[in-house]
């Protein structure tokens, strides 16, 4: 991911979240703020498969998703693939920081949880935060 592309803040967004309300609610505050909502989804099921195509330089997931995949296993395997790929989970579980935490492959990467309601302006100012931070050095 290049961040001196990010220079007028424009981020490339891929949400999941099971919620179509939610989805369509996202992609107009985003677009309208001047970033570029590559894809929605509904469930973890064919993320996987646009993420090349797509090249998003941030993730939005809810952790409760429909199908055999949830927010958590979406987010491992993204990842395992992207290690430095940033990840903000807007979730009503108020213990998904403490489930991250019991899987190692979050340590040390680019993840923020939101607990809802969560407002529009700090879904925004996490998700540039996170892709402007620096990665934890491996130990």
């Amino acid at each position: 991911m290049d961040l001196s592309k990010l220079n007028n803040e424009e981020l490339k967004i891929m949400v999941v979240n099971d919620e179509e309300d939610i989805l369509r609610l996202y992609s107009d505050y985003f677009s309208n703020r001047g970033h570029q909502v590559l894809k929605t989804y509904l469930t973890a099921e064919n993320v996987m498969d646009d993420i090349e195509r797509e090249s998003p330089n941030i993730y939005v997931i809810d952790d409760k998703l429909p199908g055999t995949k949830n927010g958590l296993d979406l987010a491992a395997e993204i990842l395992a693939k992207y290690p430095s790929a940033p990840i903000l989970f807007v979730t009503a579980n108020e213990y998904l920081e403490s489930e991250l935490s019991k899987h190692r492959i979050f340590d040390g990467k680019k993840l923020k949880v939101l607990v809802k309601p969560a407002r529009l302006q700090q879904i925004e100012n996490d998700m540039l935060d996170l892709v402007r931070e620096k990665p934890y050095p491996q130990v």
